[in-house]
């Protein structure tokens, strides 16, 4: 009996272990949450890190400075971004009575026209609803009843949410540290003969979603600035809110304009009834995106990113449905990964006789002299 090639054994228990890892991960991803939020956060901030050893300094300097200078930050953000944004939001709040009876005294008009028109109909769905909302009374009553029950048994599950919000620093701590060492200990478990194409594929998977991320969150930090000062200066109600929420969503692909754009209409046309004011915003979220486009993008990101992206919201939008908030995590790496490897094994078979074809011979009748090639 042949014994079975050593390589393809090899090649089958390290694809089996990595099957059975991912699996792991997916089955207790609620338990591995703060360990993969630390790990993100590890792995962004390893550049700053590499920069310090760069330069000669220990990697544990430069984590404790990376890590003074976000506590800083954070600390800045408490002090004075938080406050503000807390004073748009009752100023917000105080000015909402105010909105629904401007939309009141708009709509009622155009509502007794449409029941002036059309009384029958107005009647009928009235009746339906009422008799709606009784037949669903209890219903919504067991819910909310079922609700405020969870609120009370699920409160253990907030404690452990808010401790393993607290362990993710701590985590990311450890990892930043020690994270040279992990990739060695990674590598070390693939087979030698395997080492030099896996480190080759780790790298360009690495270079995609280090340039997309990183480079992403740093254009959402840039909009958002923008947004947030072209939305005060046109006295938007919570314009510094609305600012930061559009600019960092625009990490997922066109979420930045239903986040943002829509509700900061609405806001400014119940502030102020002034078509300018419209127009002021379309061309905050319009001149932000156009800077996106023409310069941040270019600029940041580069041509090393290829992830188009409609594949990046479908991604995180797959990621989100089938394994949650952790799913959506892993999605861009995952769609990167899936990118690399594709245009690698196109390759492959675009240099495959499958893909060329196999050249055509005719064997003389008689079987003797040479064949001939047709191709």
């Amino acid at each position: 009996m042949k014994r079975p090639d050593p390589a393809i054994l090899r090649l089958i228990v390290f694809l089996g272990g990595l099957v059975a890892l991912l699996a792991l991960l997916i089955a207790f991803r609620k338990v591995f949450l703060p360990l993969l939020l630390g790990l993100l956060v590890a792995y962004l901030l390893d550049p700053a890190v590499t920069w310090f050893e760069r330069h000669r300094r220990s990697r544990l300097f430069g984590v404790v400075v990376i890590t003074a200078a976000l506590a800083l930050t954070l600390v800045m953000v408490a002090v004075f971004l938080i406050p503000a944004l807390g004073h748009q939001l009752e100023r917000l709040a105080d000015r909402l009575p105010e909105y629904q009876r401007q939309m009141r005294s708009q709509l009622e008009p155009l509502f007794a026209r449409v029941e002036a028109r059309y009384p029958a109909e107005i009647e009928n769905f009235q009746t339906r609803a009422v008799e709606g909302i009784r037949e669903n009374f209890f219903k919504l009553a067991g819910s909310i009843g079922r609700a405020v029950k969870g609120v009370f048994t699920n409160l253990f599950g907030f404690v452990l949410a808010l401790l393993n919000f607290v362990f993710v620093p701590v985590f990311a701590f450890y990892l930043l540290v020690d994270l040279p060492k992990l990739k060695q200990a990674l590598l070390a478990l693939v087979p030698i003969a395997y080492q030099e194409v896996v480190v080759a594929r780790v790298s360009e998977v690495d270079r995609a979603i280090s340039s997309f991320v990183r480079g992403q969150l740093v254009i959402a930090l840039i909009l958002a600035a923008i947004n947030a000062t072209g939305l005060m200066l046109l006295d938007v109600p919570f314009g510094l809110g609305i600012g930061l929420i559009a600019g960092l969503a625009n990490m997922i692909p066109y979420m930045a304009l239903v986040v943002g754009l829509a509700p900061a209409l609405a806001l400014a046309w119940a502030e102020h009834q002034e078509v300018i004011r419209l127009l002021g915003v379309v061309a905050v979220f319009g001149g932000a995106q156009a800077l996106e486009g023409m310069f941040l993008s270019p600029r940041i990101l580069g041509r090393s990113v290829n992830l188009h992206p409609v594949w990046v919201l479908l991604s995180i939008i797959a990621g989100g449905s089938f394994f949650g908030f952790v799913g959506m995590l892993a999605a861009v790496p995952v769609a990167a990964s899936i990118q690399v490897f594709a245009r690698h094994w196109l390759e492959i078979y675009r240099n495959s006789a499958v893909y060329k074809g196999a050249p055509s011979k005719v064997v003389p009748p008689d079987g003797t002299g040479d064949s001939v090639d047709l191709r």
